[in-house]
């Protein structure tokens, strides 16, 4: 199978995320992608406005009926308290495919321009390929520059690939290897700190969220 893991805060779910999903399911043959919230980011260790536990209700309920894109526990708050590092949990759902699975790291382009900030984010890149969604614009000095040192990248001709895909051969100086690959036309231009805004009484977020996710919301009276 080939399978994409797409975390983030989720604070709340809207229609820019469920986009880059289905974008990345239909253009590179995805079987699944596992929508998971996270419990603690590192840099946001304050922690994100709503809990944990509502935050993946919501996202349950955003991709509630649709059968490639599946909402995911996987990176649930941790008993020992520390923050969820990508690099442990990508490493942790690597160890429980086959051998013949294909497993893709799914984020979008600015979470991607803070890569060198990562936990081991030079051993992350070689875990599993990334599939990066991004605005028109997105470039080769910017997949370079986000690079850690030692990291090269090759542009790549892929004729399997979709031609408004674009592919990066990653390498270091081990021998490692994985691919990069870039979507770049994606326009789903939805801030969630500017939805919170709206739900707490500026203007109305309906357009931008499930009718499912907006009732729960309402229901738990939640960014009040």
């Amino acid at each position: 199978m080939r399978i994409a893991f797409f975390g983030g805060s989720f604070d709340p779910p809207h229609r820019g995320h469920l986009a880059i999903a289905r974008a990345a399911i239909q253009r590179l043959a995805l079987d699944i992608v596992w929508m998971a919230p996270a419990g603690v980011q590192p840099f946001k260790l304050e922690g994100a406005s709503t809990s944990y536990e509502d935050r993946l209700a919501m996202v349950e309920l955003a991709v509630a009926g649709d059968f490639h894109v599946i909402a995911s526990d996987v990176d649930a708050p941790r008993t020992d308290g520390m923050p969820n590092y990508t690099f442990d949990i990508i490493a942790s759902i690597r160890a429980t495919l086959e051998r013949s699975d294909t497993l893709f790291f799914l984020l979008g382009a600015d979470a991607f321009l803070t890569l060198k900030q990562w936990h081991r984010a030079a051993e992350l890149l070689f875990l599993s390929d990334f599939i990066v969604a991004a605005r028109p614009g997105f470039s080769i000095e910017q997949v370079a520059a986000s690079l850690p040192e030692g990291i090269s990248a090759v542009q790549l001709l892929h004729e399997s690939a979709s031609s408004d895909i674009a592919a990066w051969a990653l390498r270091n100086s081990t021998g490692n290897h994985s691919t990069l690959y870039v979507i770049p036309d994606l326009r789903e231009d939805i801030s969630a700190t500017e939805i919170r805004a709206a739900l707490s009484g500026e203007h109305s977020a309906k357009g931008v969220l499930s009718p499912a996710v907006l009732r729960y919301i309402e229901q738990r009276r939640l960014y009040r």
